[in-house]
C-alpha cells in the first residue's frame, strides 16, 4: 500500500467540460495592458507575470474576434487532465520553467524549455504537466472558431469517447 498523498495541484484525475478557466481568469484584459488602440493590444508577458496574484493560475492578457492571449502559471507538480478544445487551436510557448507534454498517440511526449512552444491543432488530446520542482510560466494563444463550438473544453474519455471533432460549431 503507498503512503504517498495525493498532490493537491494534481487535477488530471477531474473531468472537466465547458468554460473550465483553471483559477484568477476574471477577464480584465485593459488593466493588463499597456497600450490599447482600435487594432492593437500591447501587453508585456513578464511584468504580467510577475504581477500576478498569489495562487493566480490564468492570467488572461488580450481578446479580439479570433484569438485571446494568456499566461498560465503551473505550480511545481500541477497537470492538467488529457482533454482538447473543439474548434480551437493552442499554441503555448515556455517563457520560464519546463512543461511536459503528453498527448494520447505513440511518440506524443516532449518536454519544451524556455523560448520553446507547440502548436496543437483544434480537437486534439493533450496534457500539460509541470514535473519540476520550480514554477513553469506558458504564453498561450488560442484561436477563437468563427462558428462558436457546443463545447470550449472536452476531457478525455478513453479511446471509446466522443470525437471532439463532432462538438465544432456547425
Amino acid at each position: 500500500m503507498s503512503s504517498l498523498k495525493p498532490n493537491p495541484l494534481d487535477t488530471s484525475h477531474l473531468l472537466r467540460d465547458d468554460k473550465f478557466e483553471g483559477g484568477g481568469g476574471d477577464g480584465s484584459y485593459e488593466e493588463r495592458q499597456r497600450l490599447r488602440t482600435k487594432g492593437w493590444q500591447v501587453v508585456s508577458l513578464n511584468e504580467n507575470a510577475d504581477g500576478r496574484k498569489p495562487g493566480q493560475t490564468y492570467i488572461p492578457l488580450t481578446s479580439n474576434r479570433y484569438a485571446n492571449a494568456i499566461i498560465n502559471v503551473y505550480e511545481p507538480g500541477q497537470r492538467d487532465e488529457m482533454h482538447c478544445h473543439p474548434g480551437s487551436e493552442h499554441l503555448f510557448m515556455v517563457l520560464r520553467g519546463e512543461l511536459h507534454l503528453y498527448g494520447v498517440n505513440d511518440g506524443e511526449d516532449v518536454v519544451l524549455k524556455p523560448g520553446e512552444l507547440v502548436h496543437i491543432n483544434a480537437s486534439y488530446y493533450y496534457q500539460l504537466s509541470n514535473e519540476t520542482d520550480q514554477v513553469t510560466i506558458l504564453y498561450q494563444v488560442a484561436t477563437k472558431p468563427p462558428k462558436p463550438s457546443k463545447i470550449s473544453r472536452y476531457s478525455y474519455r478513453g479511446p471509446q469517447g466522443v470525437d471532439p471533432t463532432t462538438l465544432e460549431g456547425e
